[in-house]
């Protein structure tokens, strides 16, 4: 008979739970995606056990079922297969120099990985770092390791584990490629089985264009203006503008503070984050682009005044929302 532990059923085991941790960490599931990349882990490193021998998966605790079935000795398997665990796979697997040793700061996120997978599965976790470095770096070591292809593994995600893995980009254009690249997958996700015309439609529903006066504080004004959205492409994303108390209503010079997709979630936090995305940082709106006030608290046209903006030109050039 043959065994129901071998490489070929951990390798497909582990790529389905790669998978899923990844769409979990796009929609900012924390713990759904501790638990399906830890099992991930767990199955690839068993797998490159595997490809060595079969009796390496086999616990050390006095019993030899597993141990005589794996070594052919046996062909019947026991009737409960028990395997190490993720931890004694990863000790074996660094004791082979497959894995970086525990000294290593590499080496200690990933045993923090598998503790927080083992504490989600029994407690649950909150505020928990993000374990998806460590997780894509683990398997793309497992992957040389065994000789299998990254984009194979991955598949519609290796794009982003690309991004991951890449070491030329510094920390902030790999936070907005990545964000991007997820932003991606919820876009086709939510939109993939819905009939021509409707994203379209989902698109004017979450959209408005003009200029649309935000916030008024001490010193500047936020804004918000329709833009294409950098992920998915499709003119839903509000771009959210600030001005200065110098800046003249007939010629205001914006600088994008940030930017939210309606369709596909995307968000972008700073300016140096837009300036990633690649869209401009700078715009330049004058009152006639004006349409209408949404900012709460004190009068808001009272207080645009107070930024030297002539708001009674506004008034006149603006739309009756006002």
């Amino acid at each position: 008979m043959e065994s129901p532990v071998t490489f070929d059923r951990l390798y497909e085991g582990a790529k389905r739970f790669a998978r899923l941790a990844m769409e979990a960490h796009a929609e900012e599931d924390q713990e759904v995606f501790l638990l399906h990349a830890g099992v991930s882990v767990e199955r690839l490193a068993k797998a490159a056990l595997v490809l060595v021998h079969p009796t390496l998966l086999t616990e050390v605790n006095g019993k030899d079922d597993m141990l005589l079935h794996f070594a052919g000795a046996v062909s019947e398997p026991p009737a409960r297969l028990r395997t190490i665990g993720a931890a004694t796979a990863i000790g074996r697997l660094r004791k082979m120099d497959v894995l970086p040793q525990k000294p290593k700061s590499e080496a200690a996120d990933l045993d923090g990985l598998i503790e927080l997978r083992n504490g989600v599965a029994h407690l649950g976790a909150e505020d928990v770092e993000d374990y998806l470095g460590v997780f894509t770096a683990t398997v793309d070591k497992l992957l040389q390791h065994v000789r299998r292809d990254r984009g194979a593994f991955w598949e519609s995600w290796s794009d982003t584990v690309q991004v991951i893995l890449d070491d030329r980009a510094d920390r902030l254009q790999k936070a907005v490629r990545l964000r991007m690249d997820q932003a991606r997958h919820r876009f086709r996700t939510r939109f993939a089985d819905l009939p021509d015309g409707a994203v379209e439609g989902a698109a004017q529903a979450v959209s408005e264009r003009g200029l649309i006066v935000v916030e008024v504080g001490p010193g500047k004004a936020l804004f918000q203006t329709l833009s294409q959205c950098p992920a998915c492409d499709r003119e839903a994303a509000a771009l959210f503008l600030a001005v200065d108390e110098d800046s003249p209503l007939f010629d205001m010079e914006l600088t994008a503070e940030g930017l939210l997709c309606g369709l596909c979630g995307f968000h972008l936090a700073s300016t140096d984050e837009v300036e990633a995305a690649g869209l401009p940082t700078v715009v330049r709106y004058s009152v006639e682009d004006l349409t209408r006030i949404v900012a709460e608290g004190p009068d808001p046209a009272e207080r645009l005044a107070t930024l030297k903006l002539a708001l009674p030109t506004a008034r006149t050039h603006a739309h009756d929302s006002w």
